[in-house]
């Protein structure tokens, strides 16, 4: 199934094929690391299994965006496949700081860094947000593990994490200059970003590359849906859609409906 072209209905026909997946396995991805998942009918899991890659398209703009010897963040890092390929981009002098707020899946995380013998990436388990007090965060099934979040669902028991901002934690950890922060954290990339306001404030801030998903978004009362983009914009930067980066206009204003990944630079 990997050798074949994307086609649609690709993921179907794979699922038929193969049967029944449910359970533990290891994949490898295509640029030949491999990952240790919980449960191999989880679209993350199963996206690296028949095509070698989880988001494609993205794992390509990271590779533009990012330079040797640069500094990467990766909010929301779930099992690592931003933050391997990530830290090979940026190479031995380069450094990714992978941020996961689920313990569960930062036990995975760990075991895959350490499974590819990667040195350059800093583990943090917690949810990054707009303080550096606790937080509640709502674990996902096994055979939804990417989802993990910090709005009540799938009826889960919530748990407490550690939350921090990006701004204490580049102070912490004496970042002088990020090329890229990517945010993947279900609907709280504004409270993400809140926290980050002098990082993105300086004078050559890093590019953001986030999620936007509308309905993840409305489980937070406090802000609008498209909270988050106005965020950015009201900072002067310029916000495209993700296939759009490098080749079309930026958006004049927030997306409010449907979901894509988008890139924010200044």
């Amino acid at each position: 199934m990997r050798g074949l072209p994307l086609f649609p209905g690709k993921l179907r026909v794979a699922k038929v094929l193969l049967g029944n997946l449910e359970g533990p396995d290891r994949v490898r991805d295509r640029f030949g690391f491999t990952y240790e998942v919980p449960d191999l009918r989880e679209p993350i899991a199963f996206h690296v299994l028949i095509n070698g890659s989880y988001e494609p398209q993205i794992q390509d703009l990271l590779h533009r965006i990012l330079r040797p010897s640069g500094i990467f963040i990766d909010v929301g890092a779930n099992i690592g496949t931003f933050t391997i390929p990530a830290a090979k981009y940026v190479g031995p002098s380069g450094h990714v700081i992978a941020i996961e707020a689920s313990p569960n899946i930062f036990s995975l995380l760990q075991k895959n860094v350490a499974l590819n013998n990667i040195g350059n990436v800093k583990l943090i388990c917690a949810a990054a947000g707009s303080t550096n007090d606790d937080a509640m965060f709502y674990p996902a099934p096994v055979d939804h593990f990417g989802m993990g979040s910090r709005a009540p669902q799938f009826n889960a028991t919530p748990i407490t994490v550690q939350s921090v901002t990006l701004d204490s934690l580049a102070s912490k950890l004496n970042l002088a200059s990020i090329d890229l922060i990517k945010i993947d954290v279900e609907g709280f990339e504004f409270d993400v970003l809140n926290g980050a306001g002098e990082l993105l404030n300086r004078k050559n801030p890093p590019c953001v590359v986030f999620e936007f998903c509308d309905w993840a978004e409305a489980r937070r009362s406090e802000h609008d849906v498209g909270a988050a983009q106005r965020f950015l914009l009201d900072r002067g930067f310029r916000i495209w859609r993700a296939s759009d980066y490098d080749c079309g206009p930026p958006i004049s204003t927030p997306i409010t409906a449907g979901g894509d990944m988008l890139v924010a630079c200044r």
